[in-house]
This record gives structure tokens, C-alpha cells and sequence, in this order.
């Protein structure tokens, strides 16, 4: 009974357990918002994504520089994309602060 209990608290706890499925249509629903909001869209690819929590922290990475309006971050295809006011920032910063985060960022064209 013990270990059964042991192994439910640790699949329960444990975030690679998270639906894939899930991720993706969390990330469809964020771009569509980027994709809504007024502003300059870019897009990026990100590589050394393995996880929903390295999305979670690029795109609060990115909500933080001033400028930045949206951003949405898909750890399955490394997919990124943002709204900005061109006024406070640009495409150099973005890809400077996921640097800093420890990923590689290039700049690519945005799709709507």
C-alpha cells in the first residue's frame, strides 16, 4: 500500500507528465492572442527547449522587457512568437534575454 501511495504522490507531482496534447493547444490559444494584439509580430526558433517549464520561462522572460505586449512559446517545435511595441524594444533584446535564459534563439518570418 505504501509504495502504491508513494507512486501515485510522485505521478501526480511530476511534470513530464503533462499532456503534449494540452501543451499545444495552451500554445494555439497564446499565439492567437499574440496574433490579436496591436503592435510589430515577430517570430523566433528557439532551441534547448525540452519542457512546458522552459516555455513557461522564456515567455516570462519576454512579458518582462518593456515593449513586449505578448508572447507565446511552443517547447515542442521551439515555435515563438511576440507582439511589441517597436518604440521600447526590439527583435535584438528578445533574442539577447532567451540567451540569457540559456537558449539559442534565431529570428524567422511571422506567420499569421
Amino acid at each position: 500500500m505504501r509504495n502504491l501511495l508513494l507512486a501515485l504522490a510522485l505521478f501526480v507531482s511530476v511534470d513530464a507528465y503533462a499532456c503534449p496534447m494540452a501543451d499545444a493547444a495552451a500554445y494555439q490559444t497564446a499565439r492567437k492572442e499574440v496574433t490579436a494584439t496591436a503592435g510589430s509580430h515577430l517570430a523566433f526558433k528557439v532551441e534547448g527547449l525540452t519542457c512546458g517549464d522552459c516555455s513557461d520561462k522564456v515567455t516570462a522572460a519576454l512579458k518582462g522587457i518593456e515593449g513586449v505586449k505578448a508572447a507565446a512559446v511552443d517547447y515542442q517545435t521551439g515555435e515563438t512568437v511576440v507582439s511589441i511595441d517597436e518604440s521600447k524594444t526590439n527583435a535584438d533584446a528578445l533574442v539577447k534575454a532567451i540567451a540569457d535564459l540559456g537558449y539559442t534563439a534565431a529570428k524567422t518570418t511571422f506567420k499569421s
